[in-house]
């Protein structure tokens, strides 16, 4: 599957154990902050509040990630973002981690859309047209879009 859209992040030295290796715990950070500028990049929010004071968001059913090479301090990472599969209720994406290219790691994470309406519990809801249609549109695209630098 060809990616969608490639987040870039600098590794920074807070980001690593003593010896400059990546600790293992960022690169659940990484898919997330890659997660959030692919949302962007399609004019969509991962987080919100409707009018009414309704929140809206995305939390996470299950995280996956396997490492296959250490990443070090100040290595830029090219983090892939692919749409596995949309539905009316949720979302499960696709990562991998390049240092040029060599693969580093691969990751998933399904998410559900989900509301929390004012003092009422979070509730698991259909995807408005809006959303359902851009993320439907962006995994039928097979062109990468542009590098963003997270």
């Amino acid at each position: 599957m060809v990616p969608k859209f490639i987040a870039r992040h600098r590794v920074e030295f807070f980001e690593t154990d003593l010896a400059g290796i990546v600790h293992f715990a960022n690169f659940y950070r990484f898919m997330e902050q890659a997660e959030h500028a692919f949302f962007r990049s399609l004019g969509l929010k991962i987080h919100g509040n409707f009018p009414d004071g309704t929140a809206f968001g995305w939390p996470r059913v299950s995280a996956t990630c396997s490492f296959k090479s250490p990443a070090y301090y100040e290595d830029e990472l090219d983090i892939s973002v692919t749409i596995v599969r949309v539905t009316r209720r949720s979302l499960t994406t696709s990562y991998e981690f390049r240092r040029g290219d060599l693969l580093l790691a691969v990751g998933e994470m399904k998410t559900a859309y989900c509301i929390i309406p004012a003092g009422a519990k979070l509730q698991s809801v259909e995807l408005p047209d809006e959303i359902y249609d851009k993320l439907n549109q962006s995994s039928g695209d097979s062109t990468v879009a542009d590098t963003i630098t997270v």
